[in-house]
C-alpha cells in the first residue's frame, strides 16, 4: 500500500497536491494514505515512525533542498517528487529524486511524476 507524505508550507499547495494524488490514484483504483505536513519537524517525526513509500516536497528555496537531503539520508528508498522555486535540478539528480519540478508546478507535470511512481510500482508487482 502507498503511504504518500506531502510537505509544503502552503494550505493552497497542500490542497492542490492532495487533490491531484487522490484523483490520479482513484482513476487507477488505488487508495493510498495521504498525510500532509506544513512543518518539517512533524514531517520527519512521522516519517521515522511510519516511513512513507512516496513523498512530495514542495518548499521554497533552501528549505526544500534541506528537506530533500534529510529525507534521502533518513529513508533512502522513499520515492520523491520535489517542487522548488529555485533550480536545484543538479541536486535533485544527485539525491536520486524521481521528479524535480520548477515552480509554478502545472497539473500535467505533477501528474507525469505521479504516473512514473504508479507505473514502476505496477511493473515491480508483475515481476
Amino acid at each position: 500500500m502507498y503511504r504518500i507524505a506531502v510537505l509544503t508550507n502552503s494550505e493552497a499547495r497542500e490542497a492542490f497536491f492532495a487533490e491531484q494524488i487522490s484523483t490520479l490514484c482513484s482513476e487507477r483504483s488505488l487508495f493510498p494514505n495521504v498525510d500532509c505536513y506544513r512543518a518539517q519537524e512533524h514531517f520527519f517525526e512521522a516519517a521515522q515512525k511510519m516511513p512513507p513509500t512516496n513523498a512530495v516536497i514542495a518548499l521554497p528555496g533552501v528549505d526544500g533542498l534541506n528537506a530533500a537531503e534529510h529525507l534521502r539520508a533518513l529513508l533512502p528508498e522513499t520515492r520523491i517528487i520535489w517542487c522548488s522555486d529555485l533550480d536545484f535540478s543538479l541536486h535533485a539528480f544527485r539525491l536520486r529524486v524521481d521528479q524535480f519540478l520548477l515552480e509554478p508546478v502545472t497539473e500535467a507535470a505533477f501528474r507525469q511524476g505521479l504516473c512514473v511512481w504508479l507505473e514502476e510500482k505496477a511493473l515491480s508487482a508483475r515481476s
